[in-house]
């Protein structure tokens, strides 16, 4: 469906066709949009290596993440993995695992849990790596807000269609959200929390039917079993 179908199809829902239009078209698309980024978020679509990437600049360690990506997985150098630093473990930071951050040169570290929506990398680059270009393994949104217009991918070319990124046996799941999200809705009087929840509960059906596909698609197994320290 593009974004114009998916808006018809839930002012149909809504039964808001003709002229009762109690949400504009942009509240609306709003919805569908975070509609398909809360899928995202909770059925683990989708992950890459191919759209993102953070080019090396001299003298700077701090980088920003890119908008559409939820999370850093891994930071690639060519065919090299740079080691991740994770609070919690033993390390807390890059400065307690080398002590000090005025080291220079090609990264081999990088952290993101310093600084919220910054990627510090370590050592710093010198003009050595300068415009060096790394990749990011992320787990991201769709690559453009459903909403807008679409935002030129990362590398170049055209603005996508205003369509969902998500495959299409799963698009009506940013439909039930956006139902919803405008029955909650406290500011008009089509507010109906009995509709609400239904659609709720249909978005959920959708998310865990995503989550199934996705891991048939990754080829993932589930195990269960006891714990070992209570095994004989």
């Amino acid at each position: 469906m593009t974004r114009a179908e998916m808006l018809a199809e839930l002012r149909q829902v809504l039964n808001a066709v003709g002229t009762n239009r109690s949400w504009p078209d942009t509240t609306l698309e709003g919805y569908l949009s975070e509609g398909q980024d809360k899928f995202c978020e909770e059925t683990g679509f989708f992950t890459d290596l191919s759209n993102f990437t953070l080019t090396l600049q001299t003298g700077i360690a701090v980088y920003a993440i890119p908008d559409r990506v939820i999370q850093v997985i891994d930071i690639w150098d060519g065919t090299r993995k740079l080691h991740k630093v994770a609070t919690g473990g033993v390390y807390t930071s890059i400065d307690s695992l080398y002590g000090y951050t005025t080291a220079t040169g090609r990264p081999t570290h990088w952290q993101t849990d310093l600084e919220t929506g910054s990627i510090q990398i370590f050592p710093t680059p010198t003009a050595a790596e300068d415009e060096e270009v790394l990749l990011l393994q992320v787990w991201r949104y769709s690559l453009y807000d459903l909403a807008g217009t679409g935002a030129v991918p990362e590398g170049g070319g055209a603005a996508p269609p205003a369509a969902p990124e998500i495959p299409s046996r799963f698009q009506r799941a940013c439909i039930e959200w956006a139902a919803y999200k405008a029955f909650n809705h406290h500011d008009t009087e089509t507010q109906d929390p009995v509709k609400a929840s239904d659609h709720l509960a249909s978005f959920r059906l959708y998310v865990a039917d995503g989550r199934l596909a996705l891991q048939r698609r990754h080829n993932q197994e589930v195990y269960v079993g006891s714990d070992p320290a209570y095994r004989t």
